[in-house]
């Protein structure tokens, strides 16, 4: 029933004609103005009778189709496609897995990083399928030649998690199988509500997403869900008041709304539906990356089906999509370490900070936060003979988050500077050099490693 094609198909350019420089000048473009509204139904399995997907299905993958869809992207492909497992099995055992595509796949090569995952909610299937499509269509186009992709994935590393709540999906149900709602149980501005799970961060898939942003250098992160037609973007209260980066973050989610179609608006999750916990709200205020929640749906009497809701709806995503990955490759989106150091070592950088939840009631009765500690670490490879790098990664210049030790302090306007510390080394783990760096989003700092040069060689460090 899976199958992936060998060739894109012929449905016009990436960009519907726009060149990578065309399309980031392509914004301000404005959403529709009527309200979406939510309701579950189980999708309907009804096959099309033809389909234009990059795969060619007709029908909804089960998790064995996902995993073969994968591993042949993989060994197809291997200097595009490289397979990810995420660290922590599901409640039930299960193993989430993805896939990385970027050009030389392998380097460790600093390049800024897209993020998009499928099926927070396990019943929400066609979240999944135009995850997997994408990642589909991306391969076969880069494999193809295509122009623009090819660009694109010269300068960006995508991320592809398609079920990111695998035991929801398996026995199609929204929660985990611990009955959580994997997207109430990260840690910033949670809550105990009743899906919430027992405390921040309790669920192997929350905490699984939370590796991927805190060892990737996400620019952009898009959670895909069904079925309304919303983009929408932090905050998800309202007493948290407007985020630093909101005309960033509107601009994305607005240039998407608009590929999605006339019905879908852009906006603040709290102005959609007031929420906690969810994964947009950490990711933007952890990394200061652009979290987006794409929710796509029929357009209000069409019937829920997989063409209606997966091959009709698949030509807007991709160029939805492709606004991600092109706010992800432009530097105006990230920050950058550049500077040279020497042939073979690592270079490595950390940062660890506190994070809270929003006030509730503790054991002692106590209405107050909970801390937790967000660590941050990646690392990049230097095999080039001239040692020359340049590393995007996120702002050390954090956004002041509204939920705080001492409680809900609204309207933030700061930043807070998280320095990264960098550390140059040899690839047994032996530390040259350490350098504390301050950098901001669009700008570009060089490190000093002269240090770590003149002591890369020598046998013993005096």
């Amino acid at each position: 029933m899976s199958r992936i094609t060998s060739s894109p198909p012929q449905r016009g350019r990436l960009f519907h004609g726009l060149t990578v420089t065309s399309a980031l000048a392509a914004l301000a473009l404005l959403p529709a103005a009527f309200p979406a509204t939510a309701s579950v139904e189980a999708p309907v399995t009804e096959a099309a009778a033809e389909s234009s997907l990059p795969s060619g299905n007709t029908d909804y993958r089960t998790l064995a189709d996902y995993e073969t869809d994968m591993d042949q992207l993989v060994s197809d492909h291997p200097d595009l496609v490289e397979p990810l497992t995420l660290p922590f099995p599901t409640s039930s055992g299960r193993t989430v897995r993805g896939i990385e595509i970027t050009d030389n796949v392998g380097a460790k090569d600093g390049k800024p990083v897209f993020v998009t995952v499928g099926m927070h909610h396990g019943n929400e299937w066609p979240s999944g399928e135009m995850t997997m499509e994408y990642a589909i269509d991306l391969v076969n186009r880069a494999a193809a030649g295509d122009p623009e992709v090819t660009a694109l994935l010269d300068q960006a590393r995508v991320v592809v998690v398609p079920i990111v709540n695998v035991d929801g999906f398996v026995n199609n149900r929204r929660q985990t199988d611990t009955n959580v709602d994997m997207n109430r149980n990260y840690g910033f501005g949670w809550l105990p509500i009743s899906t919430s799970g027992a405390e921040p961060w309790s669920e192997p898939e929350s905490r699984n997403i939370e590796w991927l942003l805190t060892t990737r250098q996400a620019t952009t992160f898009v959670t895909q869900h069904t079925c309304i037609q919303v983009v929408l973007y932090p905050p998800l209260q309202l007493k948290a008041g407007p985020t630093q980066d909101v005309d960033r973050l509107h601009d994305l989610a607005s240039r998407m709304a608009t590929h999605y179609g006339p019905g879908y608006i852009a906006r603040d999750s709290a102005h959609d539906y007031e929420t906690t916990g969810e994964a947009i709200d950490w990711a933007y205020f952890a990394t200061r990356g652009l979290a987006i929640t794409a929710e796509t749906c029929p357009d209000r009497g069409v019937e829920r089906t997989f063409e209606t809701q997966v091959v009709d709806t698949y030509p807007e995503h991709r160029l939805a999509m492709n606004e991600g990955l092109i706010n992800t490759a432009s530097p105006e989106q990230h920050a950058t370490i550049t500077g040279k150091a020497p042939k073979d070592a690592v270079l490595r950088i950390e940062r660890s900070f506190e994070m809270y939840t929003q006030p509730f009631t503790q054991e002692d009765g106590t209405e107050r936060p909970e801390a937790f500690t967000t660590t941050h670490t990646s690392e990049m490879e230097l095999p080039h003979p001239n040692g020359k790098f340049s590393w995007a990664v996120n702002p050390s210049y954090l956004p002041t988050p509204p939920y705080q030790a001492e409680g809900i302090v609204p309207d933030r306007t700061g930043f807070d500077d998280e320095q990264w510390i960098l550390t140059c080394e040899r690839p047994d783990g032996t530390v040259l050099q350490t350098v504390p760096v301050s950098v901001d989003l669009g700008e570009s700092v060089e490190v000093n490693l002269q240090e770590c040069k003149k002591n890369f060689h020598k046998k013993s460090i005096g």
